[in-house]
């Protein structure tokens, strides 16, 4: 007999075969997973930031274990992948040097205002 605190029917009590309570595979979190291994072993750029996003869906949708292997394997991928090295480094020296201030004479050189993108 199965014990429990929720009343239900006198038929369902009973029973031996109760109904049971069928889960859904965590696939958001095999997406995590797989798309951190990919990020390692393959082309990063494109399957670091899926292995990151598909994280964050697992974490959201109760399968945190996933969601932390998916992640902690997004960012091995991030730190073995130069190409994206690369860019986080472009970015935090044109944000540290102030970019737009260097390569504004060459916009004025070429007729163009980066800020609106038109010609000048």
């Amino acid at each position: 007999m199965k014990l429990s605190l929720k009343q239900q029917n006198s038929e369902n009590q009973h029973n031996s075969k109760a109904p049971n309570k069928k889960e859904g595979a965590p696939l958001m979190g095999w997406f995590a997973v797989a798309f951190g291994f990919l990020g390692i072993f393959t082309f990063g750029f494109i399957f670091v930031p899926l292995g990151f996003l598909f994280s964050v869906l697992a974490f959201f949708w109760g399968q945190a274990l996933f969601g932390f292997v998916g992640l902690f394997l997004a960012a091995m991928g991030l730190i073995t992948s130069p190409k994206l090295l690369l860019l986080i480094g472009m970015a935090a020296f044109a944000h540290w040097f102030d970019w737009s201030e260097l390569v504004q004479p060459m916009y004025d050189m070429i007729g163009v205002d980066p800020s609106k993108g038109e010609d000048i």
